[in-house]
């Protein structure tokens, strides 16, 4: 079912959104769950990059799990970009892309759709709202607000992107209209689950790479610097 990235900076009202958002959904009898990290240790967790990075992949993992069930999923958490990030190569351009890119990986290759909701609250905002609430500790706070890089609707990872400011409302009919009759963008190769492959799949595997090796050894012995060889059957 489709899946609901909600993001933005500490304390900037994205839980506000996903509850707004759960109890529209109840409200039209559709199933629907919220993943949240609001049960987590924040000043822990925070300044400490090994459980930072376990939470985020705890995250991922549950959403994964729950995105090939039938309910809609609203991912309620920073969600940030910036920090682990994946290395890519594409036409020879290096380029750098992260979290969100991942769920969007996620929910490719389960053939449904995603949109983004990007709380978009002033630092000032955010900080008074932090202050009240004791949820970050300050400097942690604006270790995170450094960090946080916003989502763009060039960025099809980020697509659609409805940016919301402390007083909009949240764009509920089109967000519905969105998720129920776009059409999942198609699997690549590097998001298609491989076939399952025979029982002797390991060992083919490893007889044909010690014939590789064994040649490349052979050739190795017999051929002069630079020169180019084939492997019979590549």
């Amino acid at each position: 079912m489709p899946l609901i990235v909600i993001t933005g900076g500490p304390c900037s009202g994205k839980s506000t959104r996903a509850q707004a958002l759960y109890d529209y959904f109840k409200t039209k009898s559709m199933p629907v769950q919220i993943i949240t990290d609001n049960n987590l240790d924040r000043n822990t967790v925070y300044i400490d990059n090994t459980l930072e990075k376990q939470a985020r992949s705890d995250l991922k993992a549950e959403t994964q799990r729950l995105v090939t069930k039938t309910d809609l999923i609203i991912l309620d958490a920073l969600n940030y970009i910036k920090g682990n990030m994946s290395f890519v190569s594409i036409n020879f351009m290096k380029i750098f892309l992260g979290y969100r890119y991942e769920l969007y990986c996620i929910t490719k290759l389960y053939q449904t759709v995603q949109c983004t909701i990007y709380c978009n609250t002033p630092i000032h905002l955010a900080r008074e709202w932090n202050m009240a609430n004791q949820r970050y500790d300050e400097s942690i706070f604006d270790a995170l607000v450094q960090r946080y890089e916003p989502p763009e609707n060039r960025n099809r990872w980020d697509a659609p992107l409805f940016e919301l400011t402390p007083n909009d409302e949240l764009p509920l009919e089109q967000i519905v209209d969105y998720l129920a009759n776009k059409r999942p963008p198609p699997p690549n190769k590097s998001t298609v689950n491989l076939p399952i492959s025979d029982t002797n799949f390991l060992h083919d595997v490893d007889r044909v790479t010690q014939d590789v090796i064994d040649l490349i050894v052979k050739q190795s012995k017999m051929s002069v610097v630079c020169q180019q060889f084939s492997i019979h059957g590549s």
